[in-house]
């Protein structure tokens, strides 16, 4: 039975008042017994699925490790290969569309924006919130991301922790608005897992990449795996693409709407797009922003109405290309970098290590 029928205004309202128990209560139970010191070497601990957590933890944070490093019994091992394939496949644009399309269409919820806009660090240092992101993505997308030495499964749990916290200390103050619904909720969790899956698809179709049924579906449902571990319900966890599809426009559709929480965050991003001598990198990167988002998305934004140039507007792909020189391809160089040092590590019983020259420079 298809979901679609689960998405009405009903189902979603009661969801926004639903947030993420099991790891709300182990928060409150470091933050209960003091013990922050705690919380920081639980973070520390989580460097691949591996980990070993500290001795003494409150048994709700002992619960709540037991129960989101297992992986759903749907999980789909061939899909979830196929999914990694895919991002590796498309790395640099995927990340790309990560910092132009993926945060400002989640910017664009007016509610659920006023969450992010109360983080000074995304609005102080977007550079360093974007470069977490993308270090998140690649953990989920990485080969073998879900083995005992990948990083999928802790980097969605070390995610998950941090929403619980943000949760909590919004609710000790008194600015929020009880009209928002509860903060980092279902409902903004589950429009956030689209963001990151069906799209990117759309992006890329959009700037004329081949994405084949059979890829959007794995690359859905790799983020699907995530996100249940994120705590996302899995009714609001799309099995096919058209689910997927219909389920971003329905919360798109209540919840895009003009903030200044949401054009604050976007001009925060846009900062992290470097200067030119040639020319205005910034406008470049703001105009294939309202291209990806479409008008409607871009003017709650408050993105600069100019289109792109002519040649960009005629072979879209091509101007895409042409944006992540004028970046710098970092995201692809980075990568390229990541895959070799853990090349190197392989192999340092048999050879001395060396730093890869695309990091040491």
């Amino acid at each position: 039975m298809s979901k679609i029928s689960l998405y009405n205004d009903a189902f979603l309202d009661e969801i926004r008042l639903k947030t993420d128990p099991i790891a709300d209560e182990a928060v409150a139970a470091l933050i209960k017994n003091k013990r922050s010191l705690q919380y920081r070497e639980i973070i520390q601990a989580l460097t691949n699925n591996s980990y070993q957590l500290p001795n003494g933890l409150p048994e709700e944070v002992v619960h709540f490790f037991e129960i989101t490093r297992q992986l759903p019994s749907w999980a789909n091992p061939k899909l979830l290969q196929q999914g990694q394939q895919f991002l590796e496949k498309h790395i640099s644009d995927l990340l790309l569309m990560l910092g132009l399309l993926s945060l400002p269409f989640d910017y664009a919820a007016a509610n659920g924006a006023q969450v992010l806009h109360r983080s000074e660090r995304l609005r102080k240092n977007p550079a360093k919130r974007l470069a977490e992101t993308g270090q998140y993505l690649l953990d989920v997308g990485e080969k073998n991301g879900f083995s005992s030495q990948g990083k999928a499964i802790c980097s969605a749990q070390k995610v998950r922790l941090t929403h619980a916290t943000i949760r909590y200390h919004i609710r000790q103050g008194n600015d929020w608005n009880s009209a928002w619904g509860q903060p980092i909720n279902q409902e903004d969790m589950a429009g956030t897992n689209l963001s990151f899956s069906v799209l990117p698809i759309r992006g890329l179709r959009k700037i004329g990449v081949e994405v084949s049924q059979e890829e959007a579906q794995a690359y859905i449902h790799l983020w699907n795996v995530t996100n249940h571990i994120m705590g996302v319900d899995e009714p609001l966890l799309p099995d096919t693409t058209k689910e997927a599809f219909w389920l971003v426009k329905k919360i798109s559709d209540r919840q895009h709407a003009p903030s200044e929480a949401g054009k604050e965050l976007t001009k925060s991003l846009l900062k992290v797009v470097p200067d030119n001598t040639a020319v205005d990198g910034k406008e470049i990167a703001a105009r294939y922003m309202r291209f990806l988002l479409g008008d409607t998305v871009a003017d709650i934004l408050d993105l600069p109405r100019t289109s792109l140039p002519d040649a960009w507007l005629a072979a879209p792909l091509l101007g895409f290309k042409q944006l992540r020189q004028l970046l710098g391809n970092r995201a692809q160089r980075y990568y390229s970098a990541r895959q070799q040092l853990k090349q190197q590590m392989k192999q340092t019983e048999a050879k001395p290590f060396q730093m890869p020259s695309s990091l040491s420079g």
